[in-house]
């Protein structure tokens, strides 16, 4: 504490720093001056403190290029919208907005699942919308904002599981029919296992790369976590090539359409699925490479080190198809007790 005492006047002072400026409050005792320093800390402690509005301020000031849709639904979530003839819409987590990020509790996430179920809100959406909030949090710890995330260890919702029923042929087949820079994001999505869209795959940037190491390191768009990812050597050969084009250019967007970030894919991509006669969809690219590696006979942990999940287990649940015949290839090569 900057407690002191001033012999001339026989008085206690805290001392403290204000705008600047150094100030003083005089006092009879040591101990009033002792807890008038205890309150002043205290209530500095909760004007540092940031709210879950102000992190989100802090986030998208942070990140220019945030995609506007997602943008969108954070915004009208925590801050709700407004109708044509003037009337305010609640957000789902309205309520959310003026408390501390760091104080946010399970209650709070269940009020705001509930608010999205009143809805009809189906709980995949719930959990991309949730998983928005997370990764604003998440950021917050990496950014020294707040000093913890509350709702780090809470799982999203059960739902039903999309079947991923597409092969590496049926990916060339579309690929073939890419505009070159749709060719070059799907090339970089297999590549890296990362998540097709804008938050993801269409906001990495050639910093990312780790040249000297053969490694690329990405912020994950649904946790804000980061992953290490080991590309193959091909795929990161083909990738120094470019850099040096886009780097001579001034371009840091490593997909990008005539060295503008990508906004728009759908139309392309849907049209590549019509001629080539095959339904699937971009996000299916994180999961067929999944698929690929597994089934080729990778370890399991290397797999979920390269999807960037934090636990083994949820790689395993999740492609346990194409594990069960790892383990069918394993137990094959084990010896016979009897000669």
């Amino acid at each position: 504490m900057s407690v002191h005492y001033f012999k001339p006047r026989g008085l206690w002072f805290s001392k403290w720093k204000e705008d600047g400026r150094e100030r003083r409050r005089y006092f009879r005792t040591q101990a009033e001056a002792q807890a008038f320093e205890a309150d002043r800390i205290q209530e500095q402690a909760q004007n540092d403190r940031l709210t879950l509005g102000e992190l989100t301020a802090c986030f998208f000031r942070s990140r220019p290029d945030y995609h506007h849709h997602t943008k969108g639904h954070i915004v009208r979530c925590l801050a709700g919208h407004e109708t044509p003839d003037g009337q305010h819409i609640d957000g789902d987590g309205e309520f959310l907005r003026d408390k501390y990020a760091d104080a946010l509790t399970r209650r709070d996430l269940e009020a705001l699942r509930e608010n999205y179920r009143a809805r009809g809100v189906s709980n995949k959406t719930i959990n991309t919308r949730t998983a928005y909030l997370k990764a604003i949090l998440a950021w917050g710890i990496d950014q020294e904002l707040i000093p913890l995330n509350p709702w780090r260890d809470f799982k999203p919702l059960k739902t039903q599981r999309h079947v991923v029923n597409v092969s590496l042929d049926s990916f060339r087949r579309i690929y073939h029919f890419l505009p070159p820079y749709l060719q070059w994001a799907s090339k970089t999505a297999y590549a890296l296992a990362l998540r097709f869209g804008m938050v993801e795959l269409f906001s990495l940037q050639w910093n990312a790369f780790i040249w000297q190491r053969g490694l690329v390191i990405v912020r994950q768009g649904k946790s804000g976590l980061m992953k290490t990812v080991v590309p193959a050597p091909a795929y990161m050969a083909e990738a120094r090539q470019r850099y040096a084009v886009d780097h001579a250019q001034g371009i840091v967007w490593v997909c990008h359409r005539n060295g503008h970030k990508v906004r728009s894919y759908d139309g392309a991509w849907a049209a590549a699925c019509r001629k080539a006669g095959v339904h699937m969809r971009p996000y299916d690219i994180r999961h067929l490479a999944a698929t690929v590696m597994l089934g080729a006979g990778a370890d399991l942990a290397a797999v979920a080190a390269q999807l960037g999940h934090t636990s083994v287990a949820t790689t395993g649940a999740t492609y346990a198809h194409v594990t069960a015949g790892a383990q069918a290839r394993a137990a094959a090569l084990m010896p016979k007790i009897e000669e």
